[in-house]
């Protein structure tokens, strides 16, 4: 499926629509083309007919297949808003380029006998503001030494003919008035010395959509810049407003200079082409005025040999015949000079030839634009990173901040632990073994107590005033991720509404609100766990009490019943079989015996109940670290997290349909570089 990054509301606009929509804005621009060129084969037999040369021929069959499949890519390239000075610049402008390429179209497939007998090669001038003097540069090459005063007058008066307001004048050679009157024409050798129909106009600076159409369409555009009020790096190497043909092949840059030949005027020369993208922009330095001052010494008088002299000496040294060295120049290259051809084919050569140096520019126009959204989502991921590696810096420093370096005696939350243990020790070692006779009803009550008192309550303030710390972080980076998604224009393809409304849906939801007790809640959960080691601690003591009451009275009962043999109580019914002396050791050993017993099992049952302690207290570190990652990740960062990974998606997603359409570009320039070089 074809890539489209043109939409009508700015440049590579990028839509949430499905593709289809894309290729259904792209259609109306591309349809009128490949109908238009579905008509080549009907006029290529045309031109066979009239007898064009098989290479000619092939190049304007060649040129033609180029230019329909460029006006079919242009569309999903560049932006189809109407140029302004708040949009797009007219050079980049979709509708620009269909206007140019529509022209050259024109030109190659238009081949009507009619149509070839007017066809000419379309030279323009252009100043590039009202010091240029434009007007004496064509005035120089146009008007002959030895012509007759009523031709100079028509020419030298050539604007007085036009209408008021025009914004340019065509002449041609001719003897008779043109019909209508909106070619001058004159009698001038220099329209007749390049082998072709020559059509030259004339503009006035202007930045109209019009002039600047006029100046790329043509064959030998010839820019007249004075530096002084025109800096040559304001238009090279690139010229956006007025838009100038100085990134296409085949233009003359003509700089007016008083001193045309000077060293120093070569040297700005070579500095000129150094700033120009083409390398066969041809630099030429003009003095207009001085050729004028020397066709002057003719005008009026005798021509003396002094005359000519001076004529020669100023001609010569204004180097206006540089540009007609220029443009003959370019008219061999396109073979328009060569022996035996019609004037028609000739013409048709030059319009071949300026086919596939619009072609090329237009092909530079879209790299250009390729190449400009590449920097732009380079721009866009080197937000995202800079924003990314804040929240990393903002997660590292969270852990320094609420849990401490780690030391010697750990970190705050062993610390917390360490000073909690310290505390309920002192409970636990007041429990001793025979206090619990008349406390052991109370273990539980007192033991959880004690914990209630000594657990963490430092470590749970902290928590409670970095959450806050960390509330404030969380709107720290909400805001972040807001300017940097507001940053992108409606017409940029970054603005995502979808993006924008996943953000205001993960702010607004009750869960995204960071509460005092966000990191505290495994210090309770800890704590509780606790309750199960206490209760087995309370039972442990109840079992202990219960097997030192029963060995001291079995103890008690043993002695006594050795006492009452001895003594012959109970009538004779009780005789443990032993002296008195050994039943009250046996009772007394017995009774020792069991409290021992018992009070082994209450101290195991405190090392028990302590050891309980220490995995609370290693599980509590775990949970504290992993509540404040999940905090971090879950709320502080979570929405510029969410921003960044939509703008990357969308970078992505942009990054993919410029290398394909760069593809498609340098097949194109390979294919039409390729038929250059061959020609």
């Amino acid at each position: 499926m074809p890539t489209c990054l043109a939409s009508p509301s700015g440049l590579l606009r990028t839509s949430a629509r499905p593709h289809s929509l894309h290729a259904r804005k792209c259609l109306p621009c591309t349809a009128r083309k490949v109908a238009g060129c579905r008509r080549i084969g009907r006029a290529a037999l045309s031109t066979a007919a009239a007898g064009l040369p098989a290479k000619h021929e092939d190049e304007r069959k060649h040129t033609l297949t180029v230019l329909h499949k460029t006006t079919a890519l242009l569309p999903r390239i560049l932006p189809n808003s109407r140029p302004g000075p708040d949009g797009v610049s007219l050079h980049e402008s979709l509708q620009f380029w269909e206007g140019v390429l529509g022209q050259v179209y024109e030109d190659l497939s238009s081949l009507t006998p009619e149509q070839k007998e007017k066809g000419r090669v379309r030279v323009a001038v252009y100043g590039a503001d009202e010091l240029s003097n434009a007007s004496d540069l064509v005035t120089a090459l146009l008007e002959d030494p030895f012509v007759t005063d009523a031709q100079k007058k028509l020419l030298r008066s050539r604007w007085e003919t036009q209408p008021e307001g025009s914004r340019f004048v065509k002449l041609q050679y001719g003897t008779s008035p043109a019909e209508g009157g909106d070619i001058v024409r004159i009698q001038s050798s220099w329209l007749q010395q390049l082998g072709v129909p020559i059509e030259l106009s004339e503009y006035k600076p202007s930045s109209t959509s019009d002039t600047a159409k006029a100046l790329f369409t043509a064959d030998v555009p010839i820019i007249l810049v004075n530096p002084t009020s025109t800096p040559i790096p304001s238009i090279l190497p690139v010229s956006a407003d007025p838009p100038l043909p100085v990134t296409r092949a085949h233009t003359i840059l003509a700089i007016a200079s008083p001193s045309p030949a000077h060293p120093n005027t070569v040297a700005q020369a070579s500095h000129a082409k150094s700033l120009a993208t083409q390398n066969d922009l041809r630099v030429v330095f003009v003095d207009p005025t001085r050729a004028l001052n020397g066709l002057e010494q003719l005008g009026y008088g005798p021509a003396t040999p002094t005359a000519v002299q001076r004529y020669q000496d100023d001609f010569t040294g204004s180097n206006v015949s540089s540009i007609t060295h220029a443009v003959k120049g370019i008219l061999s290259n396109a073979g328009a000079t060569t022996a035996g051809l019609p004037e028609p084919s000739r013409v048709l050569a030059v319009h071949t030839q300026t086919g596939r140096a619009l072609i090329k520019d237009a092909l530079t126009t879209c790299r250009a634009i390729l190449q400009h959204t590449t920097l732009e989502a380079d721009a866009v991921m080197t937000g995202t990173s800079t924003l990314r590696s804040q929240m990393e810096e903002a997660k590292a420093k969270a852990h320094l901040n609420v849990f401490g370096t780690p030391g010697k005696d750990g970190d705050e939350i062993a610390k917390a632990v360490g000073h909690a243990k310290k505390s309920v020790k002192v409970t636990m070692d007041s429990l001793q073994w025979y206090k619990l006779f008349w406390r052991v009803d109370d273990i539980r009550e007192v033991v959880t107590a004690a914990v209630d008192r000594a657990w963490c309550r430092d470590l749970e303030r902290k928590l409670v005033f970095h959450a806050g710390r960390l509330s404030a972080l969380q709107g720290t980076f909400k805001d972040s991720a807001a300017a940097l998604c507001r940053a992108f224009p409606p017409a940029s393809p970054y603005h995502s509404p979808v993006l924008h409304n996943t953000l205001e849906r993960l702010v607004t939801a009750p869960a995204y609100a960071l509460g005092p007790t966000a990191l505290t809640a495994p210090l309770h959960a800890r704590q509780r766990q606790l309750g199960f080691p206490t209760a087995r601690l309370h039972a442990a003591a109840q079992r202990a009490v219960l097997t030192m009451g029963g060995s001291l009275l079995g103890g008690f009962g043993v002695a006594w019943a050795g006492w009452a043999s001895e003594l012959g109580l109970a009538g004779g019914l009780i005789d443990v079989g032993m002296g008195v002396e050994t039943a009250t050791g046996v009772g007394m050993l017995g009774a020792v015996v069991g409290v021992r017993w018992a009070v082994s099992r209450w101290e195991r049952a405190k090392k028990r109940w302590w050891k309980d302690w220490d995995r609370v207290g290693e599980g509590l570190e775990r949970d504290l670290k992993t509540a404040l990652t999940r905090t971090m990740d879950e709320h502080v960062v979570l929405v510029s997290e969410t921003a960044c990974s939509g703008l990357e998606g969308i970078v992505d997603k942009r990054k993919a349909e410029v290398q394909e359409l760069k593809e498609e570009v340098q097949s194109l320039e390979a294919e039409v570089n390729g038929r250059s070089h061959d020609s």
